[in-house]
């Protein structure tokens, strides 16, 4: 009877996590379709392109047998080890209410690993694409011996998934330290093999290891508090990267003084000017905006470098000024429903004129940025002096025409 208790508990606990799992999913499908939005993956396909292309013009560069290959070999290897982590998907009551099925827990766990293991497992099978082009030009490889390369990349995720699960073990939970030491211990001891001794070798280190960890693993009772604390610092990262694109609840902003931005909003705004105060303190406070300005200007900093072809890396520049310059406009408005903004003895002109000179530092600041990131991996100097060039002239189109007509159109709009 004990035996047919404890089998109809595990049974539960699975349906449990299927439920969970079936909700977890809506809620990232949720937050993905505005992420994924028709700008974000035009600015991908740019990105992915960008990279996929000088990968291959840097790749006929290299010889092979040098020092430092195989060492990038091994690091980009052990950091594709700490992609994807244990998704139990517990929550914080769950102390309380799933407590009388303890002995349960394991069926649950067991499927929040396999689930885990296989979406690890796919980026793993990705990250490990991604390095074989190098791995084939720099070293001599068999057909067995990719074979063992994506083998040991796997064995190695699942060693590092069984340490996580083991870390949130009542005999486990309190030594944190070991736990982290072993999360880029193993990695490193099967990676280093891997490319300084033999790609066999390297798997047959990371299936000892992993069968150590299963030994280690068998008849752990799990700890509610650090199975708790993990799946919130978890979900935390996940929601932290969707409040790059949009508004999340479960992240809560904090306030804290940053004494560097003073000296920004003092360069950004104008003296006595009341609206240009306000305007600066508003770019650098509102995350939206400033948000979205810095990061399609990195973003355009990483394509114009990595694209060669002189051509498309000016149309780049030209394209990526322009479209980051008109995310600033929407900033006109932002106070326009703050009734105290109405009371200052102010000429509209003037307003005009601070938000103006705004946009024109932020624009000269976001193109200088671009234009010196064109030079690219070859340092080309004629095609950067072309783009600064023409990005001078696009900003002085853009500041002393396009700027007035859309806040002309904007003040009359109010």
């Amino acid at each position: 009877m004990k035996f047919i208790s404890a089998w109809q508990g595990m049974i539960k606990m699975s349906r449990l996590f299927t439920k969970r799992r079936q909700r977890h999913f809506m809620m990232l499908l949720k937050y993905w379709r505005l992420v994924f939005n028709d700008h974000f993956v035009i600015a991908l396909f740019f990105l992915f392109g960008a990279l996929a292309y000088g990968y291959s013009e840097w790749l006929p560069t290299l010889s092979a047998n040098q020092w430092w290959t195989r060492w990038l070999l091994i690091i980009w290897f052990v950091l594709l080890a700490q992609l994807g982590r244990l998704a139990t998907l517990i929550k914080r009551p769950d102390p309380v209410f799933l407590l009388p099925q303890v002995r349960a827990m394991d069926g649950y766990l067991n499927r929040a690993y396999a689930y885990s293991l296989l979406l690890a497992g796919l980026m793993t099978v990705a990250g490990t694409f991604v390095a074989l082009p190098f791995a084939l030009t720099t070293e001599r490889l068999s057909s067995l011996d990719i074979v063992a390369v994506f083998l040991t990349a796997l064995v190695t995720k699942d060693d590092w998934l069984l340490t996580a699960r083991k870390s949130i073990s009542l005999r486990w939970a309190r030594q944190r330290w070991r736990t982290q030491v072993e999360y880029w211990l193993n990695p490193l001891l099967a990676a280093a093999t891997t490319w300084l001794v033999s790609p066999l070798f390297g798997l047959a280190v990371a299936v000892i290891l992993d069968v150590a960890m299963r030994l280690v693993y068998r008849d752990l009772t799990i700890d509610w508090q650090a199975a708790v604390r993990m799946e919130s610092n978890r979900m935390y990262s996940v929601y932290r990267f969707f409040n790059l694109f949009t508004d999340v609840p479960s992240v809560q902003g904090s306030v804290k003084r940053r004494r560097w931005a003073a000296g920004l909003i003092r360069w950004l705004s104008n003296g006595n000017h009341p609206w240009a105060y306000l305007y600066a303190r508003g770019f650098v406070r509102n995350t939206d905006i400033s948000g979205i300005v810095i990061r399609l200007t990195l973003l355009a900093m990483v394509l114009v470098f990595l694209v060669p072809v002189q051509w498309l890396n000016t149309v780049l520049v030209i394209l990526f000024i322009y479209l980051i310059a008109t995310q600033l406009l929407p900033l006109y408005r932002q106070y326009d429903a703050n009734v105290f903004t109405h009371l200052y003895p102010v000429q509209p002109k003037e307003r005009v004129r601070d938000f103006q000179r705004l946009l024109t530092r932020v624009t000269v600041v976001e193109a200088a940025l671009i234009v010196l990131a064109s030079i690219g991996l070859k340092f080309n100097w004629r095609g950067c002096l072309i783009n600064l060039a023409l990005a001078a002239i696009e900003v002085g189109i853009l500041t002393r025409f396009y700027f007035k007509l859309r806040i002309k159109k904007l003040s009359e709009e109010y």
